[in-house]
Order: structure tokens, then C-alpha cells, then sequence
């Protein structure tokens, strides 16, 4: 006998808690909004409580008062800069009112965010990518989860854990609902939203399968560190209603390492010796750890970053290898011992002379109080190419509506996060995955709420300086003739 049906109604139905759908769910329910949130985990938070935790602020409350100057035009300079050499690897479109969107409402996320405890430690130097210091490190990322968990014990809240969604419901042309189920008990449930529908269920990175779709084989099955409810059922669910993806096929590749794993590491070839600035554009360290014989290469650090980061290094696609010295960890990667301790020592060397940037290869991101290796036992861990973000998702209006192929606003349905194409090609900036998930979350729950769905009742309509399908003509196939499909 099949499972019964729970059925449930609310004003907005967000699916996915990540930064994107915290936001969505708290701004919804502000506006007095009954909301119903669907999570595939256990828990809110999404990839961004389990990552570094860096956020990119325009114009920041914390900018000011360390005299830094930034404004939406510096923003969107360095976002054209990121595009331009991104254009050079992928297909790529942005929306630039998208980006200019996101700088102008990024600072009210920091104030947002602070106010509700989140505490931001220092500014990450990233000057081939922001121009100005803007990136800042959360001091816990959990803190990022625990600052929204209030907003899900509201009484016009009704949180759905452990629940994945299948489909989106649409009657008349407009997204009413949403069908789930939950995998571990067989619930199934009829969702219906009186207003709108979020889509902020994350990426698609944890898919291969989907992956494959736009990327070459042996790229889509590459080692991914996350969440692995990235699996692009947001991505499904609105292309099987219309909506328009776009950069699916930008998924950049990386060295898998956290930020803060890097923050406190130096990387060694198997001569023993550093190549390259460990912290610098994702980009580059792919670059030159292909330049590597056998692209094989480790990230050392001592007992105390080993202890204190146990969790970030345990991630890591292969095992580590510790030692009780420099030269028996040499030994047991297979490098030089001698040419491994003169590194070791030339790198706490420079971390002793007080100067900001590293001689050898230009790193500005040091370890917290220019700590040394020098805590035995000593831990090498492999570098190992893959993923950790996706790029594609949906271009959307101002308002965060869908759009469909044609270039028409889909009623009822908003998307933000991962599930929107338009801001992540400058994410390589850095800090603008999960600042642009609560940023550009925000602004779709308002519009659910609001209930934006009808034609001349929505934002512009983004398209990143492109035609739309129907513009380009696409879609020219005559879709009475025999055989023919619509798009």
C-alpha cells in the first residue's frame, strides 16, 4: 500500500538551508509570511558551516572603521576582471546588475549578520582578485548556522529535515507547490505555496552524473569535498519547468584544501621545495601543481595546525602521512630530507622577519599570528585536483524569478545561492559563494512573500547581455511539425 500523502500550505515553500535558503526563510518570515522549509540534511547551514567561512562585503561597517574604501563600482570592476580571464576556460555570461545588486546589498548582510552574533576575525588579503581588502573570516563558520536558527523555531515556520524535494507543482502557467518525499521514512509530502517557491537547494558538484551532461567524463568524476546533498535537484526541478541555465559547464577545478588548512600550510614538489604562492587564485595552483612531475605534490604543516584542524584535513581525498621529524616525513613522501627541512626552515625564517609578503612567490595569506612549523609530529597531505563549487544555475529577474527560455518570468518560482548563474562567475573572486547565497537569498524571500509573479510585477529581467534562447533563435523549430519538441 503506498505511503499517505502529508499535505501542508504555506505562503513560500523554500527548499534548501544552505546560506541562500536561510536567508530566503528568514526574510519571508519577517514579512509575516508562513513559510515551509525543505532540508535534505539534519540540520541548516547547507556547505557554508562546514567551509572556511570567508565573506565578501562592499562597502562594509567593518571596512570603515579600518579606512578601507570600497564602492559598487570597484566591485564591479574587479568582478569584469574575473570574467574576463574566467571567458578565457568557459562559456561564460554574468549579470552585471546582478553583481551591482549583490555590491549594494552585501554591506546590509554584514550588518544582518553581525547583528545576530556572527563575529568576523580579520580581512583575507586577496589583491590579484579584490582590490581592496573585503574578504573577511568568520572566527566559527557554525556561527553562520546558529545565527538563522531562531528564524526556523518561529511559529509561521515549518521546518521539513531530512526531506528531499521531487518536483515542482505549477497550475495555470505558475509554480503552486512542490512534491517530496523523505528517504529515510518513505513520507511523502504535497507542499503548496500560496505565493512562491524558493530554489536554493545548493549546486550540482556532488552529481557525476549530472555533471556529465557538461563536462567530459573523466572531469565529472573528479574528487569533490562537501556536502553531498549538492546534487542539483533545484537545477532539475526548473529546467523541467522552463527555466534557463546557464554556465553549467563552469565548474572550476581546485587543489581540495580548505582555506584554512592552506592559511597555515606550505606546499612541497618532490624535490622537497615550495612552487608556487599556496594561497593565491585557484587557477594558479591547478597550473602549477600540473606543472609537477606526476602532479604530485603535499601540503605540510605541524602537530599543532594538524590537531587544531584534524576535521578540515580528514576531508582531504587521500590519507596523510606523519612523522616524528622533518626527515622521516621526507622519507616516508619520498623527497629529498635535506632540501624538506632547508624549506621548512627558509619558510619560518620569513614568518619571522615581520615582512608581509612572501619573497619567493608573493603570498600575502600567512597563518594566524605568523605561527612557524615547528611542532613535531610533522603531517604531509597529497594534493589532489577537483571540485568544491559549480557555477551554472538560473538567469533570474532583480526580483530573483526564474526565467524561462523564452525570456519570460516563471510565476511563483524564485531562485538564489548556487541555483542562480548570473553572480557565480565571479565567484573566484573569493567569499562571494556564501555572501551571495544570504545576500541574493534575502532579497528572493522578500519577493516570495511578496508574491512577485505576474507580468509587470517583477524585476528586470537579467540577460547578461545575451539574447535569450528565443532571441537567438534557438528555439526556430516549428512545434506543430512532426517530430519537433518544444524546448
Amino acid at each position: 500500500m503506498a505511503d499517505p500523502v502529508r499535505t501542508l500550505t504555506a505562503d513560500v515553500v523554500v527548499l534548501g538551508t544552505g546560506p541562500a535558503g536561510m536567508a530566503a526563510v528568514a526574510a519571508a518570515a519577517a514579512q509575516g509570511a508562513e513559510v515551509i522549509a525543505v532540508e535534505a540534511m539534519e540540520h541548516i547551514g547547507g556547505n557554508a558551516v562546514w567551509s572556511t567561512g570567508y565573506l565578501a562585503f562592499v562597502d562594509s561597517q567593518m571596512q570603515r572603521e579600518q579606512g578601507i574604501e570600497d564602492d559598487e563600482e570597484t566591485f564591479v570592476a574587479d568582478a569584469r576582471a574575473m570574467v574576463a580571464q574566467a571567458e578565457e576556460r568557459f562559456g561564460v555570461e554574468w549579470d552585471e546588475e546582478l553583481v551591482r545588486l549583490y555590491a549594494r546589498e552585501s554591506a546590509e548582510t554584514y550588518r544582518i549578520l553581525t547583528g545576530r552574533g556572527v563575529r568576523f576575525s580579520r580581512f583575507i588579503p586577496r589583491p590579484r582578485q579584490h582590490t581592496v581588502d573585503r574578504m573577511a573570516a568568520v572566527e566559527d563558520s557554525w556561527m553562520l548556522g546558529r545565527a538563522f536558527a531562531p528564524d526556523f523555531a518561529l511559529p509561521n515556520v515549518t521546518t521539513l529535515f531530512g526531506t528531499v524535494a521531487d518536483r515542482l507543482v505549477s497550475e495555470d502557467g505558475r509554480i503552486t507547490g512542490v512534491l517530496a518525499h523523505g528517504p529515510a521514512d518513505g513520507q511523502r509530502h504535497a507542499l503548496h505555496a500560496r505565493r512562491g517557491v524558493v530554489l536554493a537547494t545548493g549546486g550540482y558538484q556532488s552529481n557525476p552524473e549530472l555533471r556529465r551532461r557538461y563536462q567530459p567524463e573523466f572531469v565529472a568524476r573528479a574528487p569533490y569535498l562537501g556536502v553531498d546533498t549538492c546534487r542539483g535537484d533545484g537545477h532539475l526541478m526548473g529546467q523541467a519547468v522552463g527555466g534557463d541555465l546557464i554556465n553549467m559547464t563552469f565548474v572550476p577545478p581546485l587543489v581540495i584544501v580548505s582555506s584554512s588548512v592552506v592559511e597555515d600550510a606550505i606546499a612541497v614538489n618532490g624535490a622537497g621545495e615550495r612552487f608556487h604562492d599556496e594561497a593565491g587564485p585557484y587557477e594558479d595552483r591547478v597550473e602549477q601543481l600540473h606543472a609537477q612531475p606526476g602532479r604530485r605534490a603535499w601540503y605540510v604543516v605541524d602537530d599543532e595546525v594538524a590537531r587544531e584542524k584534524a576535521g578540515l584535513i580528514g576531508q582531504m581525498p587521500e590519507p596523510l602521512v606523519q612523522a616524528a621529524t622533518l626527515t622521516e616525513l621526507a622519507a616516508a613522501i619520498g623527497v629529498p630530507g635535506e632540501a624538506l627541512e632547508r624549506t621548512v626552515a627558509g619558510w619560518n625564517a620569513f614568518l619571522g622577519t615581520g615582512a608581509e609578503v612572501d619573497p619567493e612567490f608573493g603570498r600575502v595569506v600567512l597563518p594566524p599570528g605568523r605561527r612557524r612549523c615547528a611542532t613535531a609530529p610533522f603531517t604531509a597531505v597529497p594534493m589532489v585536483e577537483g571540485v568544491n563549487f559549480c557555477c551554472g544555475g538560473f538567469r533570474v529577474t532583480t526580483d530573483m524569478q526564474v526565467v524561462d527560455v523564452f525570456g519570460s518570468p516563471i510565476g511563483g518560482l524564485f531562485a538564489a545561492g548556487d541555483c542562480v548563474g548570473g553572480l557565480n562567475p565571479v565567484s573566484d573572486l573569493g567569499g562571494v559563494h556564501i555572501c551571495g547565497g544570504f545576500t541574493l537569498g534575502r532579497v528572493a524571500g522578500r519577493a516570495a512573500a511578496r508574491g512577485v509573479h505576474d507580468e509587470g510585477d517583477h524585476g528586470t529581467v537579467l540577460h547578461a547581455g545575451m539574447p535569450s534562447m528565443l532571441d537567438t533563435k534557438i528555439a526556430l523549430v516549428h512545434l506543430d511539425a512532426p517530430g519537433s519538441h518544444a524546448p
